[in-house]
């Protein structure tokens, strides 16, 4: 009864200790401690004190729950052998327990610390932040500025292009008109060159000459003409939209190539001519009857020859002017072609000029959106913070009053960077030592284990000596009461042999002095035997005495086990030494016995008698897992708990350092690209 008391009592102990550790875990939220606001970090503080409040008050309930019922089972079950060790037991617990408190205290104290340092570098931050929004907003000035200049610059680029164009169209007309009179001049040679064969058969070598002259005049105005088309492609190349108008110059200047190429066969075919006609006069002058008409005939055509040359003079003079007024004016416009191209040149370059800025302020532009983002965002953080964003305006009003220079805010760079690199030094000792004392927890855990184990096993050896050592009482018990039924039995049968040698003979009063003498001798060995049983109580009296004084020092008992095989062996001794005298004592009543009718077999075997400490697994079958001591049980839960909520607490701190880390790596790269901006 009273062992399953104590078991009930300890299964209740360990289920309110599972409750209790379900109840006061750490909070899910906890881990996200590096992007919790400055307010959110005060509510985590007052909840991790009221947290602390509640487990020392259900703490100490619960404490006293426990010694209430340690009470009432004084009261109603008495004292017994098993209540020192519980309250050993709980004193253990109640250690460890004000360990544990202890250690959760001071790691709360130092993560306040942590929390406060962390606000007064989230403060430094954001004061760092302000300041680089007022560069992005002198950025953005200058933004606007360079905007509006590029705007006017497009517009002056438009209105030099509309006049370029109106120049090249002028170009193009005058480039027509000159075709066009040439194709005129053309006509007219083909209608005269007909009459001028019939009527000039003498000066036509003259006018050869002269065409040709002019044919070579004509070449090299081809030629000027061929350099003014590679001067136009080049600028073609140069600029796609004026393209599609070269092409129709060019297409117009090959088709002016091929009269010109065409007038060549014309001309040859006149040469050729020439000399029939100066052959025709050699033979009208064999004829003597038409000298004088021919003459005459002659003398008219050279005077209508010279009229004509005359002329066509005139015409070569207007033509020769007219070239020289062309050749003036492609001068004219090469040089202007070659302006032009410089003017291109300079504007191209001007033109990179403005999209390598372009592209430089698009960039930054970008790099202004995502501070602007990061700012964005910032700002719906701080949205929460009410009371602080009143403080921050007004600070903000009074750093735009300030124009701080650039070396100063590289020596304050420098200086945060410096900061930073302590901190994450510092970070790093602190991982260090922290994981150190969660090593040295895990050890001690580890140790403490291993003494429960060892407890428990030396709790259990105890269990099972004792119930040995019942066995054997009982067992002695039961022997005793056979043998004073036997004795009892024996003592009647002699009262009843000497009332009938009374009425004997003497011959067989002798045989009844015998049989005296041998009643004595039995008496002797009963006495004998009465003492031996004697001193075999008083031994186990001393036995008894002996283990409720190392019951009560549990320590000493299980530092001194070998105190407890030597006693286990003392006691199988003088079992055997009792075993041994009663097996005497029935031998020499044998013969007594063949007077007297037959007792009953014994009820008890050999087996029975075997010695405790040789087999323990035959003589004691083992215990299921149910019937295991409860103490132990409570203190592996308690210490499986703890182990747990060691991990997790060392998951929570893991995580809230690499978050640490993951900001100031993020300020860091934030601050070194806002700096290289500035030198670009």
């Amino acid at each position: 009864m009273r062992q399953s008391f104590y078991h009930q009592l300890f299964l209740e102990f360990s289920e309110k200790r599972k409750e209790f550790g379900t109840r006061h875990r750490v909070p899910s939220a906890f881990p996200h401690l590096g992007g919790v606001s400055f307010s959110g970090k005060v509510v985590l503080r007052t909840r991790c004190a009221v947290w602390g409040g509640q487990i020392k008050n259900q703490e100490t309930n619960q404490i006293q729950q426990f010694l209430d019922m340690e009470n009432q089972a004084h009261n109603t079950m008495g004292a017994s052998p098993c209540e020192a060790e519980l309250q050993e037991l709980m004193e253990q617990i109640d250690i460890m327990v004000s360990n544990k408190k202890l250690d959760w205290e001071r790691k709360m104290r130092a993560l306040e610390t942590r929390l406060d340092l962390r606000d007064q570098e989230l403060a430094n931050a954001q004061t760092c932040l302000d300041q680089k929004g007022q560069e992005v907003g002198l950025l953005r000035q200058k933004l606007d500025s360079l905007e509006k200049c590029n705007l006017a610059m497009t517009r002056n680029y438009e209105g030099q292009l509309q006049t370029l164009k109106a120049q090249f169209s002028k170009l193009t007309n005058s480039f027509e008109k000159l075709r066009l009179h040439q194709m005129k001049q053309s006509k007219v040679r083909r209608k005269e060159s007909p009459h001028l064969k019939e009527e000039i058969p003498f000066e036509l070598s003259n006018l050869n000459q002269k065409l040709e002259e002019f044919r070579a005049k004509s070449r090299e105005w081809d030629k000027q003409e061929i350099l003014y088309q590679t001067h136009l492609v080049s600028l073609d190349a140069q600029q796609k939209l004026l393209s599609e108008k070269c092409n129709q110059f060019q297409k117009q200047a090959q088709s002016y190539q091929t009269q010109l190429s065409g007038k060549k066969p014309c001309t040859e075919d006149s040469s050729s001519e020439d000399p029939r006609l100066m052959c025709e006069p050699d033979h009208s002058c064999e004829t003597s009857e038409r000298d004088e008409f021919i003459i005459e005939k002659l003398k008219s055509a050279v005077s209508e020859i010279a009229f004509s040359r005359n002329k066509l003079q005139d015409e070569n003079q207007k033509l020769l002017q007219e070239l020289k007024m062309y050749q003036r004016q492609c001068q004219a416009m090469e040089a202007g072609l070659s302006e032009v191209k410089s003017e291109l040149q300079s504007r191209d370059d001007l033109l990179r000029i403005i999209e390598m800025e372009r592209l430089q302020l698009h960039r930054e532009l970008l790099k202004i959106g995502e501070c602007q983002n990061t700012q964005e965002n910032k700002k719906r953080v701080e949205s929460s913070y009410s009371p602080s964003t009143k403080e921050l305006e007004r600070k903000r009003k009074e750093l735009f009053s300030v124009t701080l220079d650039q070396q100063n805010h590289e020596k304050e760079l420098n200086k945060i960077r410096s900061q930073l690199y302590q901190e994450e030094e510092y970070h790093g000792s602190e991982q260090e030592r922290m994981r150190n004392e969660i090593s040295d927890l895990t050890e001690e855990l580890h140790q403490k284990e291993i003494t429960i184990a060892t407890i428990m096993k030396k709790a259990a050896l105890l269990e099972r000596q004792l119930k040995m050592e019942l066995e054997i009482k009982e067992k002695m018990l039961a022997k005793q009461q056979v043998s004073d039924m036997r004795y009892k039995a024996v003592r009647t049968e002699n009262t009843h042999l000497k009332g009938m040698m009374g009425d004997l003979d003497p011959g067989q009063y002798m045989t009844s002095e015998i049989t005296d003498v041998k009643s004595m001798d039995f008496t002797n060995r009963e006495h004998s035997r009465h003492t031996s049983i004697n001193k075999l109580e008083y031994e186990n009296e001393r036995l008894r005495n002996d283990l409720a004084k190392l019951r009560a020092n549990d320590k000493s008992a299980w530092a001194n086990q070998n105190t407890y095989e030597e006693m286990g062996r003392y006691t199988y001794q003088n079992q055997i030494k009792m075993e041994k005298h009663e097996d005497r004592l029935s031998q020499d009543r044998e013969p007594n016995r063949s007077a007297t009718p037959p007792l009953p077999p014994l009820p008890f075997q050999t087996k029975e008698m075997t010695s405790p400490l040789v087999s323990d697994d035959e003589v004691f079958p083992l215990s299921p897992p149910d019937i295991v001591f409860p103490a132990s049980l409570a203190a592996q839960h308690y210490l499986l708990e703890e182990e747990k909520r060691a991990k997790e607490f060392e998951k929570l701190l893991n995580t809230h350092i690499d978050e640490l880390q993951r900001h100031t790596e993020f300020t860091l790269n934030k601050y070194t690209k806002l700096k290289q901006n500035r030198h670009i």
